[in-house]
């Protein structure tokens, strides 16, 4: 069983297809792209667990599945009822809810911001008052920055404060206040295995001018002269480890600053965009969606990954910018360059000529990406180059 069958679901679809998987596809709406590449659909409202362990009854899966962030709770009561392997309730909580992380790191005396639960305006102006500098504001379970705002003095709290308790599930009116930490921004991909947890792919982050809660770039290499990714490494396998995840991938950022890295957020599930199904296997070797789907149905895993023998291969997520403030695009040059690039390049438009575009405000509102993927750092920054004298956007 795969619970939802948007875009975002089409690479763990195909993938256990690729595997020979007859998948069971639930989701509520009777039109989207997962079903024509699905043996069955359910339409059913997936955050709903008692309808997933009644279809589950009926179809006796060997696994239930999904990297659809709304849905972790459900799966796992149902994935509890049904017998099926899945992260524990608990687990799948921990990794989902940011207070109930940040409680746990503090807990075992891992480095993350100060921080605080707040459920209404007050409290969270005591809190920026109490630690007197620039804090965050999020949902408490949220993805893709929706919610997101950065807080300098009173007034920005009360002016985001209905915006961020608003993008929180409705079971969790709640949002989290934290000190904003300054510095360099990372992500890292990994998976649990029987041996425990591997880093399979480090990206430093650059963010929007305007926007610094919205990435604008990650540069993925193993390597860094200015940082040290060893011990990132060491540090999120740590973290992963006591939070005994059976298995399963991870999507963590962090931020150095004064000489060390402090989780900013983890979630039990791959990164978006592409780098879980295209990035991490290109860097590390790893297909983490072959690995999750076989654990999930009961078979053998033999993902393994050593820091001994780390690639010289690199890629790039970036997300392009509007020029100025946006407007109308007149006109997009350069596409035939992009093309050019072959395997190399994949490459997304979210506008065409005639549309009208616009700075973004979270994940949902960047205007497009590019993936580039080299066999080293040189071939990258050569071709990074090219991509930005000759890709333009008028308008």
């Amino acid at each position: 069983m795969i619970l939802g069958g948007g875009k975002n679901q089409l690479p763990l679809i195909k993938k256990a297809k690729e595997l020979g998987l007859y998948v069971i596809l639930c989701d509520f709406r009777d039109s989207v792209p997962g079903i024509a590449l699905s043996d069955v659909h359910y339409q059913i409202n997936t955050l709903n667990p008692d309808l997933l362990i009644q279809v589950g009854k009926d179809v006796k899966p060997d696994g239930i599945l999904t990297n659809s962030e709304p849905t972790f709770i459900s799966m796992a009561k149902a994935a509890e009822k049904l017998g099926l392997p899945c992260l524990s309730l608990a687990c799948t909580k921990l990794y989902k809810n940011k207070y109930l992380m940040r409680e746990f790191c503090h807990g075992h005396g891992l480095l993350s911001p100060r921080y605080k639960c707040c459920k209404n305006v007050e409290e969270a102006l005591g809190f920026l008052n109490h630690i007197q500098k620039k804090c965050i504001i999020k949902p408490l379970d949220n993805s893709a920055s929706r919610g997101v705002f950065s807080v300098n003095v009173e007034n920005d709290i009360k002016l985001h404060f209905d915006q961020c308790i608003a993008a929180s599930s409705s079971d969790n009116p709640a949002i989290i206040i934290e000190e904003y930490i300054t510095g360099t921004e990372f992500t890292i991909d990994g998976i649990m295995t029987p041996k425990g947890h591997r880093c399979l792919a480090v990206s430093e982050k650059k963010h929007y001018e305007y926007n610094e809660n919205v990435a604008c770039q990650l540069l993925f290499d193993n390597r860094n002269d200015k940082f040290d990714y060893d011990q990132l490494r060491k540090v999120n396998d740590h973290l992963v480890n006591l939070t005994n995840m059976p298995f399963g991938l991870t999507h963590a950022e962090y931020k150095y600053s004064d000489g060390k890295f402090y989780l900013i957020e983890i979630q039990a599930r791959g990164g978006g965009n592409f780098i879980a199904t295209d990035i991490v296997p290109f860097i590390s070797g790893v297909d983490s969606y072959k690995e999750q789907l076989k654990w999930a149905v009961g078979d053998e895993v033999d993902a393994d990954f050593s820091y001994e023998k780390l690639s010289t291969r690199c890629a790039v997520l970036h997300f392009f910018d509007v020029p100025g403030k946006g407007g109308v695009v007149k006109a997009i040059r350069g596409l035939d360059f992009l093309d050019s690039l072959g395997e190399q390049m994949m490459y997304c438009l979210n506008f065409k000529v005639g549309d009208i575009i616009h700075e973004t405000k979270d994940d949902t509102t960047r205007i497009g990406w590019y993936i580039l993927k080299c066999p080293d750092r040189t071939d990258l920054d050569n071709k990074m180059q090219m991509i930005e004298n000759q890709f333009k956007i008028i308008v």
